[in-house]
């Protein structure tokens, strides 16, 4: 019997270590501080990506293809030469009239020297003056010729530079349509220029929501094609004119696409952000634990004498923004410090340590 108990106590006293070791190991966390914030009203609506500006481009004058500087999938920059049309006539033209001009100013030049020869002749009363006035209409007569002739160089050189196709504005070639050797006219469409920098991503709205957004109203962006990414932008254009078939009005936003990565044609998850209906307390997400009768808690982090354990907290959750949830509960306040992670395993009043603080001040 006292063998008994001795094995008893000893057994015992083995439970009661264990159960103090477990008692001073410390389960780590992540926490975050409640906050508060504006909470808003979100739409969430899909829309399409579209290109602001598509440029059809044709030549400026009829002739034969003799270069193509430009192929589809080209980045080109305002004003970079695209294709050139055969110019052998246009470049003789410019030529001939260069020299006309430089024949005609050195006419001037002369009809020049002989006027002011014929002044000092006249001041001397060695020429009548009628012969001194010839010489200045004969200067007259010679400089209107060079401005019509300098005119004519000024035409021939717009005729030599319209043989040039020029990209109207920095873009993408989408489409080539031509080659070289083909004879194109002024309605021949030679490339299809897609604007990239700014996109415009236009979403249809249905009418219920039409009065409650405005131009200039935020909105969050996410496409389908890289969904880990929100851009941020702001509607640019509300068209008060609905589709008879799906009662929806268009909206237009115009963003910039940085490093091009965002194409026409791409679909985009956008949520339009309303007016601020008051603030709120928020907590991330995570922290929240929803128990099978539908209830909702949390773990709330205290300390007393040094000691660091966790605390559950019965809450109400509210509205939704992106990450954040509304908590609505007397017993949190602002900055108080709660468990976003390990909190799955918690007990009541366990030894806590923090090994992540995602907004606390240093």
């Amino acid at each position: 019997m006292n063998k008994l108990s001795h094995k008893s106590l000893l057994i015992l006293g083995i439970m009661l270590c264990q159960y103090s070791l477990a008692e001073d190991r410390l389960t780590p966390v992540s926490v975050a501080k409640v906050e508060i914030a504006p909470i808003y009203d979100e739409i969430p609506l899909t829309g399409s990506v579209t290109a602001r500006r598509i440029a059809r481009i044709s030549p400026r004058v009829e002739g034969f293809l003799s270069q193509m500087l430009a192929d589809e999938g080209d980045e080109v920059e305002t004003g970079k030469t695209l294709a050139q049309l055969d110019s052998v006539l246009a470049e003789i033209g410019l030529s001939t009239v260069q020299a006309r001009v430089a024949e005609a100013l050195a006419e001037l030049d002369e009809a020049r020297r002989q006027r002011d020869e014929a002044k000092e002749l006249l001041h001397k009363k060695h020429i009548s003056p009628t012969s001194f006035e010839a010489r200045q209409a004969e200067v007259s007569i010679k400089s209107a010729v060079l401005s019509r002739l300098r005119s004519e160089l000024e035409q021939q050189r717009e005729i030599f530079d319209r043989h040039l196709v020029s990209a109207p504005f920095s873009g993408v070639i989408s489409k080539k349509e031509v080659e070289i050797g083909q004879w194109v006219e002024t309605s021949t469409t030679l490339f299809e220029l897609i604007e990239i920098s700014v996109l415009r991503i236009d979403v249809p709205v249905p009418q219920v929501y039409f009065d409650e957004i405005e131009v200039g109203t935020a909105v969050s962006i996410k496409f389908d094609a890289f969904p880990e990414h929100a851009y941020d932008a702001n509607v640019s254009i509300k068209i008060p004119s609905a589709s008879a078939s799906t009662r929806t009005f268009p909206v237009r936003i115009e963003m910039q696409n940085p490093g091009s990565a965002i194409a026409p044609g791409m679909s985009a998850r956008v949520r339009f952000r309303l007016e601020s209906s008051g603030q709120a307390k928020l907590v991330e997400r995570d922290a929240l634990i929803r128990k099978p009768d539908g209830g909702v808690s949390l773990w709330k982090i205290t300390e007393v004498n040094g000691i660091t354990r966790a605390k559950s907290i019965e809450i109400k959750a509210g509205r939704t923004l992106r990450d954040k949830v509304e908590v609505i509960s007397n017993e949190l306040q602002i900055d108080d410090i709660i468990v976003i992670r390990g909190n799955e395993i918690l007990q009541e009043g366990q030894k806590v340590r923090i090994v992540r603080a995602d907004n606390l001040k240093p």
